[in-house]
């Protein structure tokens, strides 16, 4: 009887062992990817990094948990391109807009007054070549771009009363990359600076206006600080890309890889989608926040346009890859006016 109740505690707790260490094996297995997010938790951006965060989760089985950091956590936003370079951060979500130093392809991400629709840039990313020509760019500073998402349109807003583009003469707007050459073609004084510090230089007054998407008037609660919102958009959408350490991708699985790249496309097939209702809720807020929409004259977009494409000829001169950029868009942009 004794030896029969030894037998029974031993074969249980051997059952338990082992248990135990199936439980450590799959807690071993599971990777790990540490993702900054340049954006508030609140915003859309942040919105956008927790439904790929459950996509990932959901078509590699658990495998693989992206654990989500949010401004500042892990490094500052400036920082943030280099230190996924060098493996300090697993992945990255923010524009390229900050980064244009480091690699010249993506300025041509924020050329202004591009494609009119999240579908046309949806199409030009993912059918018309241009995410495989910023991979290249980006692979080469030993990062790999996952894929981009989009944050409805982005547009001027200011605290001063805007009457046609001679309002901005002498104003100080921040604008980042391309945007910064088009502020500086309309008589004000571009300043650069990170989106999560534009609510208090706004309500300072050290800058007068800011070139962003419109759906911050909500989640920024920059209606408390905006008195004019200007129309039409200068990035229709703007995109928002998912950068990761170029050796972690490269080390990863192909069913991984495939699974990351079927979560980020999809997130941006929604964020296509849901760019309309954020610029329709952000001028839905304007309009009950009391906020002036100005929509400018056929005369001033006209203008607005023709300085825009002098940018990008000024673009596609400051390098060969940058030039080979530009020329995808406009061959692109052609097409969609031949059809």
């Amino acid at each position: 009887m004794k030896s029969k109740l030894v037998k029974t505690i031993t074969t249980a707790a051997l059952i338990c062992f082992s248990l135990m260490l199936c439980v450590a094996s799959a807690q071993a297995a599971k990777k790990v990817i540490r993702l900054q997010c340049v954006y508030p938790e609140t915003s859309n951006g942040g919105l956008m990094v927790k439904t790929f965060a459950k996509k990932v989760d959901k078509y590699t089985k658990g495998k693989v948990e992206v654990k989500l950091f949010w401004p500042n956590q892990l490094v500052k936003v400036k920082e943030a391109y280099t230190a996924v370079s060098k493996g300090m951060v697993d992945a990255l979500y923010a524009a390229s807009i900050y980064y244009g130093g480091i690699v010249p392809a993506v300025k041509s991400e924020f050329l202004p007054l591009t494609w009119s629709s999240p579908e046309d840039a949806y199409d030009l990313f993912y059918n018309g070549g241009y995410l495989d020509l910023l991979r290249e760019a980006n692979g080469v500073k030993g990062v790999w771009l996952l894929g981009t998402t989009f944050s409805g349109s982005m547009g001027l807003m200011t605290n001063f009363d805007v009457t046609g583009l001679d309002s901005l003469k002498g104003k100080k707007i921040r604008a980042m990359s391309v945007d910064a050459s088009l502020v500086k073609q309309l008589g004000a004084s571009p300043v650069a600076m990170p989106g999560t510090e534009m609510y208090a230089a706004m309500k300072r007054g050290t800058i007068d206006g800011v070139i962003y998407p419109y759906y911050v008037l909500d989640t920024y609660k920059f209606f408390e600080v905006t008195t004019n919102v200007v129309l039409p958009g200068i990035h229709t959408p703007n995109p928002v890309d998912l950068y990761m350490n170029l050796k972690l991708w490269k080390s990863l699985p192909p069913e991984t890889q495939q699974a990351l790249e079927r979560a980020c496309e999809e997130t941006c097939l929604l964020s296509a989608l849901w760019s309309e209702k954020w610029n329709n809720d952000a001028m839905r807020t304007a309009k009950d926040k009391n906020i002036k929409i100005v929509e400018l004259s056929k005369a001033d977009q006209e203008k607005l346009y023709a300085l825009a494409r002098e940018d990008w000829k000024k673009t596609a001169e400051q390098s060969p890859e940058l030039k080979k950029a530009v020329v995808l868009i406009e061959n692109y942009l052609k097409g969609k006016k031949g059809k």
